[in-house]
Order: structure tokens, then C-alpha cells, then sequence
């Protein structure tokens, strides 16, 4: 079971069950302004001008009934609900049979918990099966799924990027996230971390893992439909984050 955070009861490649995909142009690295003086770090892009999405771990619980809010209604993944899927693992091993519109969620999101509280990772298209392969990880190591490399997912923390504009690791300030209320009451101090990756991530882009589709929507009634941010590097007070 997964331990050590309280989320509500209701969880990156593609955005299309998400709130839409921007085609925005790849920079060859990122360029960044003066120094804010009031936050400490280098905004690198002028005022709400990078895209803001949001991904989470896909629970297969929450598409048993499929409550109002639990999961995305429209979308690439709003299938009917009696069509089953088998998922293998890279090596033709049998992973699992789970509903369709769950695998397809799977695949979008990156990581998922499974029924039997198995974390398991997308690890890309393959022969066997639903047609995308699934690995098993390690829930002592990757109890919130894995992203980039062996890079785990920290909730309200982690957020993919594209490698090309934002180095893997680098820490970032999103003055948006500053002050902003999270599920279990704590506040947010706009730190966040380029922990992962995704063929949807493309240029000025950053989504936000959130753990649950539940917190998506809280969070983003929070951020008062706040689409658009001003990431900031090098600022201080986000070093914690930086790896050692």
C-alpha cells in the first residue's frame, strides 16, 4: 500500500484527457532574463509564458465504478467500460488483464498502482499483448512511480520537462506555486524539481505530478485555472532540491 502522503479517494506523453496540447517550438537551451530581486532566481521566460499541465499516478481501483470525479470523463481514454485488455511485460511475461480505458491511462500517465497494489511503469510500445509493455517497480524506491532514469517521482514535487530547455535535475521557483494550498493542508513553497521526461513535453512545457487525478482538480481550482507559469532557475532557496 502506499504510505506516507494523504490524498483525496479520487490520479507524460500525450495531454489530450488533460486540459489540451500546446504546439510550441523547441529551444535549443533555455534563455533566461535578469535576476528577480524579490525571489533570488533567473526567470526564464517573461511573465506566464511557459505552459502548465499536470500528471498523476493512475490507480486501477478508480476505474472499477468509475465515480463522477475519480477519473478523466473525455479524452483518448473515455472507453467503455466492459472492454479488457492483457498487458505484458517487455520480455512477453503476463502482467495483468485490466480494463482497456485503465491501460490506456497507464500508458498516458507513465506510472500506475495496480489492484493488487503493484507499481508498475510504461516502458513503451511492444508486440505482446495491448500493444505497450509495463515493468513492475520497486515500492520501497519508487513508491509514487518512476520518472526519468531511475529518478523517483516526489508528489508535488517532481515535474517533467523537455531535456533540451531544462537539464534532469535541475531545480526550478514557480512563483505560481508559491503559498498554494495542497490536498493534506500543507503550503507549497513554489520549489520544484525536473525529475522526468515525456514525448508530449515539448519546449516550454512543465506538468506537475500530483499523484491522483482527485488532486488535479483541487489543485487546479486552487491555481484559479492558472495554465501558464514563470519558472525560475538558480533561485536559493530551491537548492534542497538540487542533487548531491
Amino acid at each position: 500500500m502506499l504510505v506516507g502522503l494523504a490524498v483525496p479517494a479520487a490520479s507524460a506523453v500525450a495531454d489530450t484527457s488533460k486540459l489540451g496540447k500546446e504546439h510550441l517550438p523547441v529551444q535549443p537551451k533555455a534563455v533566461v532574463r535578469g535576476k528577480n530581486k524579490l525571489c533570488c532566481g533567473y526567470p526564464m521566460v517573461d511573465d506566464q509564458q511557459w505552459a502548465l499541465r499536470f500528471y498523476w499516478l493512475t490507480r486501477e481501483t478508480d476505474y472499477d465504478d468509475a465515480p463522477p470525479d475519480s477519473v478523466p470523463r473525455r479524452g483518448a481514454c473515455a472507453l467503455p467500460a466492459n472492454r479488457w485488455v492483457e498487458l505484458y511485460t517487455n520480455d512477453g511475461y503476463f502482467f495483468g488483464r485490466v480494463p482497456e480505458r485503465y491501460a490506456c491511462s497507464l500508458k498516458l500517465e507513465g506510472s500506475g498502482l495496480m489492484r493488487d497494489d503493484r507499481v508498475v511503469n510504461y516502458t513503451g510500445a511492444c508486440k505482446f499483448g495491448y500493444g505497450t509493455c509495463f515493468e513492475q517497480l520497486d515500492v520501497i524506491d519508487f513508491p509514487f512511480g518512476r520518472g526519468a532514469g531511475l529518478r523517483p517521482l516526489i508528489p508535488f514535487k517532481s515535474v517533467a520537462v523537455d531535456p533540451r530547455v531544462v537539464p534532469l535535475g535541475e531545480p526550478l521557483y514557480i512563483p505560481e506555486f508559491d503559498g498554494m494550498v495542497l490536498p493534506d493542508g500543507s503550503i507549497h513553497d513554489g520549489c520544484v524539481r525536473a525529475d522526468d521526461t515525456g514525448g508530449g513535453i515539448k519546449g516550454r512545457k512543465l506538468d506537475f505530478f500530483v499523484v491522483t487525478y482527485g488532486n488535479f482538480r483541487m489543485l487546479l481550482d486552487g491555481l484559479l485555472g492558472v495554465t501558464w507559469i514563470t519558472p525560475e532557475v538558480e533561485a536559493p532557496r530551491c537548492d534542497y532540491l538540487r542533487d548531491r
